[in-house]
């Protein structure tokens, strides 16, 4: 099941707090985090459950590609707000 590990929390040193597994799963428009093996390969089997629960295609879209500036992430996080409301 994708929700299996939803409950485990961790320290997240992006963003400087403690994060449920099941944000980090899907913080990206339902796509894990590009940070989430380097955090959770210690604690769980992540390259497992990656692919037993994503595509191969939407792997390479939260893994692959440059990583977004802070200032990207900030208006990215200002427009989800602004959608939410």
């Amino acid at each position: 099941m994708i929700d299996a590990f939803d409950q485990q929390e961790m320290y997240c040193p992006h963003l400087g707090q403690m994060l449920t597994f099941n944000y980090c799963r899907q913080v990206q428009s339902a796509l894990p985090c590009r940070n989430m093996i380097g955090c959770w390969e210690k604690r769980l089997p992540i390259g497992n459950f990656l692919v037993e629960h994503f595509s191969r295609e939407a792997l390479e879209m939260a893994f692959g590609g440059l990583p977004k500036s802070r200032m990207e992430r900030i208006f990215d996080s200002i427009e989800r707000a602004k959608k939410a409301e």
